[in-house]
């Protein structure tokens, strides 16, 4: 059959030279040209027929080869497996596959960047609905040598501006790459098969798979679907992930790849590119040199496993060095090979995980001990952020309602805090050793100053998604209300239970004279007090003797007070009864911003005040269709907050004065039952509140410290202590507070001191 393709190819070279021959020879008249012209169509002719003779000649021999079945059969064989290859890969995109169940699972992939107030880099936390244990950073901009290289490698004809979603459309735009497939892999691996056993004699070859189904094995292998997924199904995958993902030059496909794919495992977890840079480098992708893109090319083909001795590592890292060299000097998109190549070379291996210099004034050193805390950046913010990364994650999932972030609206990337993360971090060392004597399971310490920033937090089991009652705390918020309606601190409530948690006219009710308790008193008693008649009827002197008033406070302004307070209120209850017997469903974050409010209102002239926000800006990226819109937008909550007018009337001149008085009541007066406090306490307190109920105690105030007022809130939940028992640790922890305050270098020599055993 050779022979036969041979002959016909020699007698079409034979024709053409005999053709041009015959022309070459003639003279340029009319008469030669005529002769000229005649001699060709014999030459063409002749030529034609014994062309067509071997032609036929062919087809004798191919319809003997068929008769005896000798290659018919696998010829046939091929043709169908090729078929059914190209079927599986024809087709569009599976939209309701793709937005129901692909996207979510990535979406809850992506790790937040955490940022401290001085722009530093903590590291990352999952979403706070994720149960992704090891998610990793979103990619905004793939840099550009490291695509261009891992392209190269991997999967060259790779074409995001291909539309065809069939064989049909591809004829008309890249034929060899459609719906993210090389279609002419079968025959090039099929080659690769055989030269590689004639050479190497064994069958032990790869395939070599394009970047698309390279993500899809990824992908599948981290969220397998119902029933485990086969080649087959892979390829039928290939056309949803690349079109859905092509748009923006790739710019989500290569996100959704270098995200998923693992650079670097710690025990057994893998983590995508960006975390990778940051670890190895201390550097975002956008200020790599070209050596370290090379070097994270090689990453790609061969994960560095951190939980390895020293020893390992360092093999492993000059195996990636011999990777990196290699694929520069075998680059033909790379001009500069020996700059770059020079530069690997020089790269010495670094101490893993780096840590950036602007880190190190709060950690102090990286220690071998230490090192695990830090060896990948959710440990990183783990260790950093400690117990106020759950309140952060508490904190983040009300915004997420409150915005409507989710996988169908919005992808965050980065969140700035509103925090010093230096005091902080020390805080919680400082606190912990002095809270051990203590043996307090559940607690939570937090200061917040009045630009609204928390300047300390500390907690310990205290995150809880349905909170307790927080018992007779709710009277500090009701007493806005009294002193509101007219209410003067002398003015006295009847001390009796609310009967029940329907509303009625109690209040008209008769009351024991003896029953009768002024509001200084009521606010300093440890009961839940006022109770639901205060609301209703109230009793004040005059001259002409006690007078009792009914003037109900209407719902609007209890409306006012919870929406301007961010207050939550029981399930399916009365908020007047909430409020009259002190049973608001809060946590110890939410009781700490609406006490802050309260105290800012009091004693700031301005009328605006700094809501307490642990978050201070989102970087989010929108979502329509399952697109992630390439350009970020950030959303920030650093402004001041406005109070609403009718809200503002709670803090008029005249009205500030009867709440000073009635909130400082329980520390300067005999009755109160925070007296005990200022023989301990060297601070000078605006008021303070403490609560028992069911285990559950609580003290919220504010203190003053050079000329500025801070908002305090120290929550403890035990029932096994008694009366003495919580007043003396909370106590003792409202006094290391303040100390930690008074004196900061004593909570960094603390730690430094366990760091350094000096």
């Amino acid at each position: 059959m050779t022979e036969l393709f041979w002959s016909i190819k020699l007698k079409l070279i034979a024709m053409l030279h005999e053709v041009k021959w015959n022309i070459f020879i003639r003279k340029y008249d009319m008469k030669s040209l005529k002769k000229s012209f005649s001699t060709l169509l014999d030459i063409v002719m002749i030529h034609s027929v014994i062309i067509v003779s071997d032609i036929i000649k062919g087809f004798d021999f191919m319809k003997e080869i068929i008769s005896k079945k000798l290659i018919f059969i696998p010829l046939i064989i091929m043709f169908i497996l090729f078929g059914t290859y190209l079927s599986f890969i024809n087709g569009k995109p599976n939209d309701e596959l793709f937005n129901e169940k692909i996207f979510p699972k990535f979406y809850y992939d992506t790790a937040i960047e955490i940022r401290d107030s001085k722009d530093r880099f903590t590291g990352t936390m999952a979403y706070p609905q994720s149960a992704i244990t090891n998610p990793s950073l979103f990619i905004e901009k793939t840099p550009l040598l490291f695509w261009s290289l891992l392209k190269e490698k991997y999967d060259p004809k790779l074409d995001f501006e291909s539309n065809a979603t069939s064989l049909y459309n591809a004829l008309f735009e890249n034929i060899t790459y459609y719906n993210g497939i090389d279609i002419s892999a079968p025959l090039s691996e099929s080659s690769r098969l055989v030269h590689h056993m004639i050479t190497e004699h064994n069958l032990e070859l790869k395939p070599k798979l394009t970047l698309t189904q390279q993500l899809i094995n990824i992908f599948l292998r981290k969220h397998p679907f119902e029933k485990p997924s086969n080649n087959i199904a892979r390829l039928k995958l290939a056309k949803t992930f690349f079109h859905k993902l092509k748009a923006n030059n790739g710019a989500n496909f290569k996100s959704w790849l270098l995200l998923e794919k693992a650079f670097f495992v710690v025990d057994g977890k893998g983590y995508g590119l960006k975390d990778c840079a940051e670890i190895f480098f201390g550097k975002p992708l956008d200020e790599l040199s070209n050596a370290q893109e090379a070097i994270l090319v090689a990453l790609y083909a061969k994960p560095f496993h951190l939980n390895q001795s020293l020893k390992e590592q360092q093999r492993a890292w000059q195996s990636i060095k011999r990777d990196a060299i290699e694929l520069v000097n075998n680059s033909e998109i790379i001009k500069d090979h020996y700059r770059i190549v020079s530069d690997i070379k020089k790269l010495h291996f670094p101490k893993l995980p780096y840590f950036p210099d602007s880190l190190m004034e709060v950690v102090g050193e990286i220690t071998s001990k230490n090192q695990e805390l830090f060896s990948s950046l959710p440990t990183r913010s783990d260790a950093l952020l400690q117990s106020s990364k759950g309140v952060l994650a508490q904190e983040l999932d009300k915004l997420f309602k409150i915005y409507n972030i989710s996988p169908r609206s919005r992808l965050i990337t980065k969140i700035a805090i509103n925090f010093e993360l230096n005091n902080i971090f020390y805080f919680n060392h400082y606190m912990q050793e002095r809270l051990d004597a203590l043996n307090l399971s559940n607690i939570w310490v937090s200061v917040v100053n009045e630009d609204g920033k928390m300047i300390r937090l500390y907690q310990k089991n205290t995150l809880h998604q349905r909170p307790s009652q927080i018992g007779n705390l709710g009277k500090i918020f009701s007493t806005l209300l009294f002193v509101d309606r007219g209410d003067k601190y002398y003015t006295k409530y009847c001390n009796k239970k609310a009967p029940s948690e329907i509303p009625n006219e109690s209040g008209f009710k008769k009351c024991n004279s003896n029953s009768w308790v002024d509001a200084r008193r009521v606010f300093a008693s440890t009961k839940m007090l006022p109770t639901y008649d205060g609301f209703i009827k109230y009793r004040e002197q005059d001259r002409r003797g006690d007078n009792i008033y009914y003037k109900p406070i209407y719902i609007n302004k209890i409306e006012a007070l919870y929406k301007n307070l961010d207050l939550i209120s029981l399930e399916n209850n009365e908020p007047r009864v909430d409020l009259g017997a002190g049973k608001l469903e809060m946590t110890p974050l939410d009781i700490q911003v609406s006490l802050h409010k309260i105290t800012q209102l009091l004693y700031n002239p301005q009328p605006i005040f700094y809501g307490l926000k642990l978050v201070k800006s989102l970087v989010y990226h929108d979502i329509n269709n399952s697109v992630v819109d390439p350009k970020s937008k950030l959303f920030s909550f650093d402004s001041p907050e406005q109070v609403s007018p009718r809200f503002k009337n709670f803090f008029t001149k005249e009205k500030r004065v009867e709440l000073q008085t009635i909130f400082k009541t329980p520390i300067y007066k005999s009755y109160g039952s925070l007296q005990w406090l200022r023989n301990y306490i060297s601070v000078k307190f605006v008021f303070a509140q403490e609560s028992h109920k069911n285990g559950i105690h609580w003290l919220v105030g504010a203190f003053k410290k050079a000329n500025k007022y801070y908002s305090f809130t120290i929550f403890i939940k035990d029932k096994t202590l008694n009366t003495t028992q919580v007043k003396e640790k909370i106590r003792s922890v409202l006094e290391q507070t303040i100390r930690s305050i008074n004196n900061e270098r004593e909570m960094k020599f603390n730690y430094m001191k366990q760091i350094f055993k000096d």
